[in-house]
């Protein structure tokens, strides 16, 4: 018979020791997190209440243009189903007999812009466009905190926030000529990563305007202005309204009426109503180099979807969703997320 001496007995308490005590901690601070997540979870959506008044306020609309109930329905017929709005459910729902012509959208000289036009006829409008340098001149010599290589998470998106009150010079110019009397919404936001498109999504959040400044590369875009975005079906995604099925496709643009599509440059800038146009930004890769690109969301809450401040006034997976992406980014700094969510 095999006998196991005092001394063989403590080295094996002693192996297994550090591994039990480990699984221990990640256990107590899963649970610990997951209760953070709960107890901040009610004081998010108490958060989102306020801000969907008063995007609804400043929007024009405290009669409700339409009824709460149909807008929710409207949003994801099936949002409290587990079944998932398919994509060619959502292709049958009103394809249309042939793709319309895209319309352009405007470059603007970043020197020579008339700003306070720029922001009645176009920023207040929904209507994209672009500031350019003449030949292509540099902007802003703005960098992420830390560059994402491509080599890691494959096909994920990298989105990495940086500090609130981080300096652009070039770019914050263009934010106080266009709107001077508001804030950021929330933490600037550099997009990175080696992967093609995300979803074709209206953002959910405060309602904002997108300062999207191309850092690095080109990226091809498409934007749908307001009215034609109110017509469509959207399923409620993480922190968006997104049409399901359109990661890594333009398939959906059979049924737009309307649209823009444009290459948005290296060291261009561009402005659109992120929360209340369908936007979806497509990577073009050269030479095996990522596009890298920055979002300074500013607090603009005029023209944005009404299917947005209603989801952030009344729906609790809304504002867990929410309460778990902001943790990420303020105990991260970072996110990784796979283009089907995104």
């Amino acid at each position: 018979t095999f006998i196991m001496s005092e001394a063989s007995k403590n080295d094996k308490v002693t192996s297994e020791a550090p591994d039990a005590r480990n699984e221990f901690r990640e256990t107590a601070a899963g649970i610990g997190l997951a209760a953070t997540k709960a107890l901040l979870t009610p004081l998010m959506g108490l958060g989102l209440m306020g801000i969907a008044a008063n995007d609804a306020i400043a929007t024009g609309v405290t009669g409700a243009y339409y009824r709460a109930g149909d807008l929710l329905g409207k949003t994801n017929e099936e949002a409290n189903n587990a079944t998932a709005v398919s994509e060619a459910e959502y292709l049958k729902a009103s394809v249309k007999d042939k793709r319309v012509e895209p319309t352009k959208v405007e470059v603007f000289d970043y020197d020579d812009a008339d700003f306070s036009m720029l922001r009645k006829e176009y920023l207040d409008k929904g209507v994209p466009f672009i500031l350019r340098k003449k030949d292509g001149a540099k902007i802003s010599d703005a960098h992420p905190p830390k560059e994402d290589d491509g080599t890691e998470d494959a096909g994920n998106i990298s989105v990495l926030a940086d500090k609130y009150g981080a300096s652009y010079p070039g770019i914050d110019e263009i934010v106080k000529k266009l709107l001077p009397y508001t804030i950021r919404a929330h933490w600037p936001l550099w997009f990175q990563g080696n992967y093609k498109s995300g979803l074709a999504h209206v953002d959910l959040g405060p309602g904002t305007c997108n300062f999207y400044f191309m850092k690095r590369g080109e990226k091809d875009v498409v934007i749908a202005p307001p009215e034609v975005t109110r017509s469509l079906i959207l399923k409620t995604g993480i922190d968006n309204l997104h049409i399901p099925g359109s990661a890594g496709n333009h398939d959906y643009l059979e049924k737009l009426e309307k649209y823009y599509r444009f290459t948005v440059e290296e060291q261009s800038i561009l402005i659109f109503n992120n929360s209340g146009c369908l936007h979806h930004f497509t990577n073009i890769v050269e030479e095996g180099v990522n596009p890298i690109a920055l979002s300074v969301r500013i607090k603009h809450a005029y023209g944005s979807e009404s299917r947005g401040w209603l989801n952030l006034a009344v729906n609790a997976k809304v504002w867990w969703n929410m309460t778990d992406h902001m943790m990420n980014l303020q105990s991260n700094g970072a996110e990784k997320r796979k283009v089907d969510k995104a």
